[in-house]
């Protein structure tokens, strides 16, 4: 519904409109994935819903499209360029967001977390992910493929200034376990295509 009417008014909305609508949704977006990260929170939910038999609220899906419609938001602006319009500020909202989306998401893989043995030990290699998460990483998927292409889509010299901001994470994402391969031949794409040739230029 939000999309319908955002298409609808699309060409006569402002800058400062535009920027009131990405922070209403993206306060929707952080409440709905706050309360997918309180495991004690989702738990009570899912027992208030077995007593009123009702079904587990689609959180991960609202804070998916929500997400999702922010970054079309923020894109769409850099193309209108609306009355009013300010790069710098657009270019850094959405560059923020897409860092939300990629450290969340590796927040969920668990990337980088290490298995320890009785002696305390770090044993170097990472704890393999159950099938519950393995679903929740492919649902987030999609989005995450998404703003792999809006960092790809960033001018030259916007994706090579803010490419040392991003760097960590997708190094992260390398070594991480996915739901679905779609984020790896992404991942791919965009080393090849966007990262290797402006590290070649550095060389």
């Amino acid at each position: 519904a939000v999309m319908e009417v955002y298409t609808m008014f699309r060409s006569h909305l402002s800058a400062k409109t535009m920027l009131v609508l990405f922070d209403a949704l993206h306060g929707v977006a952080l409440h709905a994935h706050n309360i997918n990260n309180n495991a004690i929170l989702r738990s009570r939910l899912q027992e208030f819903g077995s007593m009123i038999q009702m079904q587990d609220p689609p959180l991960l899906r609202l804070e998916n499209e929500s997400y999702q419609i922010c970054l079309t938001f923020l894109q769409n602006l850099v193309v209108d360029k609306p009355p009013i319009y300010d790069e710098a500020e657009a270019e850094s909202h959405l560059v923020r967001l897409c860092q939300e989306v990629l450290e969340f998401y590796i927040k969920v893989a668990g990337c980088g977390e290490k298995s320890e043995s009785s002696h305390g030990r770090k044993i170097h290699w990472s704890i393999p992910l159950g099938s519950l998460k393995r679903r929740e990483l492919a649902a987030r998927s999609p989005l995450v493929v998404a703003t792999l292409q809006a960092i790809c889509s960033l001018g030259d010299i916007s994706f090579e200034k803010n490419l040392s901001q991003f760097f960590p994470l997708l190094s992260s994402l390398v070594s991480c376990e996915h739901g679905s391969n779609d984020v790896q031949v992404a991942l791919c794409d965009m080393l090849s295509l966007s990262v290797g040739p402006v590290l070649l230029r550095s060389c």
